[in-house]
């Protein structure tokens, strides 16, 4: 049974993988224009199963259809389906939406999640997670680029590359692993190690044929050590 990494030997890891992924690909910050959390929580949504272009096409056919949360959460649920088809499982994700939009209308009296600011972490990721259909990463996502909060969100790529690396256990699945990770992701840390690593699975470590040899996390990775033959870590 592999034993659990100490509590600082992986903070100092995941810094040292953003220290290296942020001289590969710069530092990503979180826009200084707070992204409207509804609208956040609703893209998150619909890029549940899905690729960042049908997603996008999805959200922008679903803002045309229905400009403003107060119009959408008006919608038909066949008009919402409709809007949204091109980014895959449209039924699900409507009852989703509508089902969030409804709740929310009705338990504070608008449609806001401006309340959530104030909460601790684990609170507000509490409550959104008691909604159908939102799991933790979409929950942390928009805890982290709506609100600034240290949440640390997982996604396939994460959660491949962080297996790889050694940092999440290989039965982890995205839910586990972000609870696992995030309280050991320096603080500042999440926004940009949450970009890189997903640029790092798309374009480096992919799910089959990794190009390990051009991997600035290739010193620090087991798995590319073990693909490339490599047997001494190499100095920084």
């Amino acid at each position: 049974m592999t034993r659990p990494m100490p509590r600082k030997t992986l903070a100092a890891r995941l810094r040292d993988v953003s220290d290296r992924l942020g001289a590969r690909y710069g530092r990503p910050r979180r826009s200084a224009h707070r992204t409207e959390p509804l609208e956040n929580l609703v893209l998150t949504i619909l890029s549940q199963n899905t690729t960042d272009a049908n997603r996008d096409r999805a959200f922008a056919a679903l803002k045309e259809k229905f400009p403003t949360i107060p119009l959408l959460a008006e919608g038909s649920p066949r008009d919402v389906e409709e809007a949204i088809r091109g980014g895959g499982l449209a039924r699900a994700k409507t009852r989703a939406i509508l089902s969030a939009l409804s709740r929310i209308r009705r338990e504070r009296g608008g449609y806001t999640l401006d309340f959530l600011d104030g909460m601790p972490l684990p609170e507000a990721r509490e409550y959104l997670t008691s909604f159908p259909g939102v799991g933790v990463k979409t929950a942390n996502i928009v805890l982290l680029f709506s609100f600034g909060k240290e949440a640390f969100p997982v996604d396939t790529h994460i959660l491949r590359v962080t297996k790889r690396l050694g940092l999440a256990p290989p039965s982890a699945d995205l839910s586990r692993a972000a609870l696992l990770l995030e309280p050991h992701v320096p603080r500042g840390e999440a926004v940009p190690l949450h970009i890189n690593l997903i640029r790092l699975g798309r374009e480096v470590c992919r799910p089959r044929d990794p190009r390990c040899p051009e991997c600035p996390l290739l010193p620090v990775c087991p798995e590319g050590r073990r693909r490339t033959g490599k047997t001494r870590k190499a100095p920084r």
